[in-house]
């Protein structure tokens, strides 16, 4: 008979996971108490959050919950059986700064690493995840794209100044040498 406690902690997973539609897990290898805290402060700023799982767990908590979802399916057949120490990692509505805050974690601390992500419920491998996560945020390529246009008609007024701003400067410089 399986332990009493072992079933709070899988309901307790699948609730989490449930509640959460962006989550991501997390290779924890041999990272230290220190570091794993430390991630958890900068994940905190993001409205995110991790937790350490066992995998076996896990596993029984995605496959309760893929009876009912199609995406926890084909994430069970990609990436079952967990390999490895992990961590799950729940990421807010907006998942893109949880999700670059872990990429930025993880350059600092080389014990942390990407696995697999549902964000948006579409399923990304470690790779995808990562690429993703080296994206500019919304608010950046909103900012690139207003410079780019303001760019092309600040100097296009430019343009249209630079002969009678000119024009303006000889005028000067001639009165000037009248009056000396």
């Amino acid at each position: 008979m399986a332990n009493t406690n072992k079933k709070n902690q899988v309901q307790v997973i699948s609730d989490i996971v449930k509640k959460n539609p962006n989550i991501l897990l997390v290779k924890i290898g041999k990272t230290t108490h220190q570091s794993l805290e430390s991630l958890r402060r900068e994940l905190l700023k993001s409205d995110s959050k991790v937790k350490v799982i066992k995998n076996t767990l896990f596993e029984k908590a995605i496959n309760k919950i893929a009876l009912k979802n199609k995406v926890f399916i084909d994430f069970k057949k990609q990436f079952f059986p967990l390999k490895e120490t992990t961590a799950l990692v729940t990421l807010s509505d907006k998942w893109y700064d949880g999700l670059k805050a872990l990429y930025l974690f993880t350059k600092k601390d080389v014990t942390v690493s990407f696995k697999s992500a549902i964000l948006d419920k579409k399923i990304y491998d470690a790779e995808k995840s990562i690429q993703i996560a080296q994206l500019p945020s919304k608010e950046e390529l909103l900012g690139k794209i207003i410079g780019s246009m303001k760019s092309p008609m600040s100097k296009f007024v430019y343009a249209l100044k630079y002969n009678t701003n000119k024009f303006v400067y000889i005028l000067n410089a001639k009165s000037r040498e009248v009056k000396s």
